[in-house]
């Protein structure tokens, strides 16, 4: 007999904002066995929850990520997460 894992894709993508705290959250309340976001470098060397290379899509903001603050990051709204 095989085993199902249930992985929730960028937390619970398309339950809540990917790569999430409330995506996260949706996954494991869906009764995921793992959760797998994605993470990216800031500017200043701070590790981010996001999966393009820019914010643009995801976010209210634009332009790449390695050239952005966690400071300038933090201020961008991702949708309901």
């Amino acid at each position: 007999m095989h085993q199902v894992i249930k992985v929730g894709h960028r937390g619970a993508a398309g339950h809540a904002p990917e790569n999430t705290l409330a995506a996260i959250a949706a996954g494991i309340a869906s009764g995921a066995d793992f959760v797998e976001i994605d993470l990216r470098r800031t500017a200043d060397g701070e590790l981010v929850a996001l999966h393009d290379a820019t914010v643009d899509r995801t976010t209210n903001g634009t332009g790449r990520i390695n050239r952005l603050s966690l400071r300038d990051i933090k201020k961008l709204a991702a949708g309901d997460g």
